[in-house]
């Protein structure tokens, strides 16, 4: 192991004794043992020609995407396993694996769907994401593997791996290009751990046929390209590539200098304050986050896979920013993705201030985020501790008992920041009378000065403290019953983001908070395949009032109009009107209207005013959209029936399309209203295409206005198709050159 790398301590190692952390997991135990196995093996069943035990789940599991909730599943089935060794979650797993190992073909084939998805990928057909999927079932049997000693699985695993290895193997190089332009989740990243097991040379280069190198090498070159790129398909990736170097060896830099790359990318440019990054599941254009902020923003599963990224990289570094930003999305986005009372999961986390988070229904939703959320919940134990030869790294400040083996030592921590009590840091056994213990405690990037060190009585002088980079170094001859108190300072700050002078957040210590603004008309609307969002059909306050003649000192304008409650983690900002509104952590908040971010403004200003006339013409164009087709977002059209021939999506120049090849076509339904309305779409200059409703050609459109830029163009419909649904299709009828539709096709109505 390298000077710079920590080891992590885990399952085993690790116990969480914090009760919020408990109680979290108790509920996400609760729900997974809930579920009924057999409903969700009903559709490997149906593909291996067995009679279904039950019926298959609705929602995502009754769709081409069915079968990846088995594989987070099984996945946070092993990891509660490993945690608590509750024997009937040890039967549970048993018991999935035998029904799986019964669905598994000769030729080691195993899913919920036919393998004609993936004939349809490479025939570059519309067909929902079955690499990614199976990315999720190939994790969640090397999860029974790994954590719960199920030889069955390891078996399945090593089968499904060949199965993979001798398809992808066999491809062309223009059908790897046309696969990986399409969601395939981290089968890299899950390849490589299945090399890591088996030591079969064909899987580590089955792996890498799902490296996507042009993306790495830009990543290399710190080139941003993130703009209009698929934020929960980009993250994965690079988590493949960074296993790469850590499983082979960790020779080829290459991967580990694109990763951290990448990371410093996203964090810098492209995340909330939360953590949390992404706007409708893509990246925007870099800085650019204010002008993103909707019900939409902060998928929960980019969260998960920055995390799980960020893990490995101060694992392999040892720098301290990776391990800040872990505690600060685990607190903010992980913790408050969490319906506290039900243990349900969001999808989405809003950054558009008056929304609300929605979370997942238990028997009929099965999101991406439901499965992630899964797993999130029952390895409360990860990234707690490491260690690095004879020193142990404490780095999130949580209650928890540590069992160092090398040391023969049990320690026990105890946090509660939300009460600003100290880090406690407790010999609660050891084999010898004594041992020289070095304890490196995380000073976190919120400390609002250094760390304070006190010994408890009866320990003495022998505990040595000492600053040693990012780290308060606690060293010395230990005995049992010692106990070390650390006192980390916290203030209120305020951020701001870098596409807006006037926009503004604030957090205590690690703690993101944002204002109660109410629990008026909770109403959720669908988009994509059944996916719950919030509506903001209300009018609620979006910006702070500050004193008329306020100095250019923003920040201490701000705080000096936050006032502490008394004895509690919570703040009243008082506007310059008088208005009052109450901040308090964040990730403790649920089925409340909230506002993280808040534009400021002097009384009376210019600027107020302009921003109040600019929010009624915004407030105006959503009154008259109506049907929203986001292009080259795969859940997203299949929402709307796409359907097509030579037909593929991607992104240019920071805009998503969906493209047609000559003699290509492509088509949505669309529900048309009532009232007068007018289809609006972006289309490149020098196209040549038609646009049927059913299959009545409407519109025959020939631009040639010699532009290679993007035109927007307008079509009124007619009065006959009001009223109904219509599927409005697309046919190119260029000779050599493609029809690009770009950004989103949608209907606006008259009224």
């Amino acid at each position: 192991m390298q000077e710079c790398e920590w080891k992590a301590m885990a399952y085993g190692q690790v116990t969480v004794k914090d009760p919020f952390l408990t109680d979290s997991m108790k509920l996400e135990k609760r729900y997974l043992m809930s579920l009924d196995e057999k409903r969700l093996l009903a559709g490997f069943q149906e593909t291996a020609g067995i009679r279904p035990a039950a019926m298959r789940y609705p929602g995502w599991e009754s769709t081409e995407i069915r079968g990846h909730t088995m594989g987070h599943y099984l996945t946070a089935l092993s990891q509660l396993w490993a945690a608590e060794h509750d024997p009937d979650v040890k039967d549970r797993i048993d018991s999935i694996v035998d029904g799986l190992a019964q669905c598994q073909r000769e030729d080691g084939y195993l899913s919920a769907f036919p393998e004609a998805l993936f004939d349809r990928v490479e025939r570059k057909e519309p067909a929902w994401v079955p690499w990614y999927t199976m990315h999720k079932i190939i994790s969640g049997v090397t999860a029974a593997w790994v954590y719960a000693d199920n030889v069955t699985a390891r078996r399945i695993m090593e089968r499904l791996a060949d199965w993979t290895a001798a398809r992808v193997l066999s491809w062309t190089e223009e059908i790897q290009k046309t696969v990986l332009a399409v969601e395939y989740g981290g089968m890299n990243d899950c390849l490589y751990e299945v090399f890591r097991i088996t030591g079969n040379p064909l899987h580590a280069q089955a792996a890498h046929r799902f490296d996507e190198m042009p993306l790495f090498e830009a990543m290399a070159q710190r080139r941003d390209i993130l703009d209009g790129l698929h934020a929960n398909t980009t993250i994965p990736k690079i988590l493949g590539g960074l296993k790469r170097y850590e499983v082979l060896g960790r020779k080829e830099v290459f991967y580990l200098e694109m990763a951290k790359n990448f990371w410093d990318l996203v964090i810098d440019h492209h995340t909330y304050l939360t953590g949390g990054n992404s706007e409708w599941e893509h990246f925007g254009r870099p800085d650019i986050l204010d002008g993103e902020r909707t019900a939409c923003n902060c998928e929960t599963c980019n969260t998960y896979n920055m995390l799980k990224l960020s893990a490995l990289l101060f694992q392999l570094t040892g720098e301290k920013k990776y391990a800040d930003y872990d505690e600060r999305a685990y607190v903010n986005a992980i913790l408050s993705s969490q319906n506290h009372e039900t243990g349900m999961t969001t999808y989405f986390q809003p950054m558009g201030t008056g929304f609300f988070k929605v979370y997942s229904r238990p028997y009929d939703n099965f999101w991406c985020c439901t499965g992630t959320g899964m797993e999130n919940f029952t390895k409360q134990c990860e990234n707690i501790c490491y260690q690095r030869g004879d020193t142990l790294c404490i780095s999130r400040f949580v209650s928890a008992e540590i069992k160092w083996s090398e040391k023969k030592v049990l320690l026990e921590t105890e946090a509660d920041l939300l009460k600003e009590k100290p880090l406690c840091i407790r010999v609660k056994d050891m084999e010898e009378k004594t041992a020289f213990l070095e304890i490196a405690v995380r000073i976190p990037e919120w400390a609002a000065g250094m760390p304070v060190m006190e010994c408890a009585a009866g320990t003495g002088k022998r505990i040595r403290q000492e600053i040693a980079g990012d780290y308060l170094i606690l060293s010395g001859k230990w005995r049992r019953k010692d106990e070390v108190r650390v006192t980390v300072p916290m203030e209120l700050k305020v951020h701001g983001l870098p596409d807006s002078e006037r926009a503004a957040a604030f957090t205590y210590g690690p703690f993101v908070l944002s204002a109660d603004l109410g629990q008026e008309d909770l109403r959720t609307d669908v988009t994509g395949v059944d996916v719950t969002v919030p509506t903001r059909d209300i009018e609620v306050p979006e910006y702070l009032l500050i004193r008329e003649g306020a100095s250019g000192d923003w920040e201490t304008e701000l705080k000096s109009g936050m006032e502490r409650q008394e004895g509690k983690l919570e703040f009243v900002f008082t506007g310059a009107d008088g208005r009052q509104l109450r901040f308090a952590p964040h990730f403790l908040k649920n089925d409340v209207r909230y506002g993280i971010y808040f534009y400021f403004f002097e009384q009376g200003s210019r600027q107020l005013e302009a921003y109040c006339r600019e929010l009624e013409r915004r407030r105006r164009i959503r009154r008259t959209q109506r049907e929203v087709v986001p292009l080259g977002n795969d859940q997203y059209e299949l929402a709307f029936g796409i359907r097509g021939h030579e037909t593929e999506a991607g992104h240019e120049q920071g805009r998503r399309f969906r493209r047609a090849k000559p003699g290509g076509w492509f088509s949505y339904k669309l529900q048309i209203p009532r009232e007068p309305c007018s289809l609006h779409v972006t289309v490149r200059g020098n196209a040549r295409f038609s646009i049927f409703l059913e299959r009545n050609q409407w519109i025959r459109e020939v631009l040639c206005s010699g532009s290679e830029g993007f035109e927007e163009r307008e079509y009124y419909l007619p009065g006959e198709y009001r009223g109904r649904e219509v599927r409005v299709s697309f046919s190119n009828e260029n000779r050599d050159g493609m029809l690009e539709l770009f950004n989103e096709i949608y209907i606006s109505s008259e009224t």
